[in-house]
């Protein structure tokens, strides 16, 4: 599915189409972290998966 349809699935509140979204950037939330320290990375990606969220759900559709 593309991330314009999850998206759009997620601005409905499909927690399902959320999860996908967040498991497609993943990798990118990961490779970030290495940039911090060891002992903060897992808070910190506790906090990126949620602000990850909060953008999700106020995303604003252009047409």
């Amino acid at each position: 599915m593309e991330l314009y349809d999850l998206l759009v699935l997620a601005r409905k509140n499909d927690n399902d189409a959320v999860m996908q979204i967040i498991q497609r950037f993943k990798p990118k939330i990961k490779k970030s972290l290495y940039q911090t320290s060891p002992k903060n990375r897992e808070d910190l990606e506790q906090e990126l998966i949620t602000k990850f969220i909060e953008v999700i759900q106020s995303y604003e559709f252009v047409s």
